[in-house]
């Protein structure tokens, strides 16, 4: 019966990818425990930050990475704030004294050409990548560089923490549990071998392995990850490399996040189909089961819950009804949400549906070929 067909397979691969994956990462993980090589060498680094109309919180960054436990003769930090309208520019030339270095040009062409100007300009051995609105521990620097010390390490993703501000900030429970999950994810996949992706906001790399990334591409950290695999060097997770920031203030703001995010996954698949078909090593299966069917999970949510209505017995409806509860929660807990109201048992339904609601957008985006100048909007700080 093709109904059963696609619920068994719809329910297969939901399973497999919230159960089973995760299953074989954290076994995998404690066989093959592949540490890098970490030493003391402290490399010259130089620090971009790609600051759109950032004024609220550009010079907490820019004092933040100045207090960084890390000689200051080898650190130099760029900020790029190509297109900006607000006081960005003038607050930038404000520690122009103390190595940072301002770039502007009056024409905004994104954030991936945005770093390519960034890196052009950089002199140190290694790029590290960071967000305007993220903050670093003092010693998250030095937790990052100690890792090249191993020759295969190319880059290096740190631990990114959202504070916990749900009163003031509608996406705080959700994205702070979201990235807990990811975090231990990562370190077990980093343990195997590499991470699928780095995290734009913590992420450091060996210069050399730096390629242009082309225009329009959204997901640059995922662009610069697999140009560094694609060379044999691992991209790891360094958990003592620690930086904080805020959820979202709205929901809305999340889901455009989240929903610009998937539309940029589905370029990288794009772009790199033939890597992706040629690359044997571990790296292809992490990628698969960790992004492409995290970006693809809201298709079979819906396969699964009408496949589902056309089948009878004890079990399907049984299966039916529990799903439409979900969903009834998922509704009282955007309810909610609209006045305010922080329940758990209805909150994390309702995140969970808003997140996949989000990548159903991004897929949507992606085969109407959507500008990016159309579905980008700048997150209220």
């Amino acid at each position: 019966m093709f109904s059963e067909f696609i619920f068994w397979t719809s329910f297969s691969i939901i399973f497999y990818h919230y159960v089973i994956f995760i299953l074989i990462i954290f076994i995998l993980s404690e066989l093959k425990r592949k540490m890098p090589l970490k030493g003391n060498a402290l490399p010259s680094v130089s620090i971009l930050i790609a600051a759109y109309n950032e004024e609220k919180v550009i010079e907490t960054k820019i004092l933040n990475s100045l207090a960084l436990d890390y000689p200051k003769d080898k650190i130099e930090i760029i900020v790029i704030a190509d297109g900006s309208s607000d006081q960005t520019q003038s607050i930038v030339k404000k520690y122009e004294s103390e190595n940072v270095i301002g770039l502007f040009e009056t024409e905004r062409r994104g954030k991936s050409m945005a770093i390519n100007r960034g890196v052009n300009k950089a002199k140190g051995d290694v790029l590290f990548f960071t967000d305007a609105n993220t903050i670093l521990d003092r010693s998250c620097l030095k937790m990052l560089v100690r890792n090249f010390s191993d020759e295969l390490v190319g880059g290096v993703c740190g631990k990114k923490i959202i504070r916990n501000d749900s009163n003031r900030r509608s996406a705080s429970l959700g994205d702070q549990t979201f990235w807990q999950f990811e975090s231990n994810l990562k370190l077990r996949e980093s343990q195997i071998d590499s991470i699928p992706t780095g995290d734009g906001e913590v992420f450091a790399i060996r210069r050399r392995l730096f390629e242009v990334i082309p225009e329009g591409i959204i997901n640059d950290d995922s662009a610069i990850t697999f140009d560094i695999v694609k060379k044999g060097f691992r991209v790891v997770y360094e958990p003592e490399a620690i930086s904080t920031e805020e959820a979202s203030i709205t929901l809305e703001d999340d889901f455009n996040v989240k929903a610009r995010m998937v539309y940029g996954g589905l370029q990288i698949i794009k772009r790199y189909k033939n890597f992706l078909k040629r690359y044997k090593r571990f790296f292809v299966f992490q990628f698969f089961s960790h992004k492409v069917l995290r970006y693809s999970m809201p298709i079979f949510l819906v396969l699964i819950l009408i496949s589902n209505a056309f089948l009878t017995g004890a079990f399907y409806w049984t299966f039916f009804v529990l799903q439409l509860l979900f969903y009834v929660c998922a509704m009282i807990g955007f309810n909610q949400h609209k006045r305010g109201i922080r329940n758990a048992i209805f909150y994390y339904p309702m995140y969970y549906c808003m997140v996949n609601l989000a990548a159903l957008t991004g897929i949507l985006y992606f085969f109407q070929n959507k500008p990016i100048n159309k579905i980008w909007t700048k997150a209220v700080r």
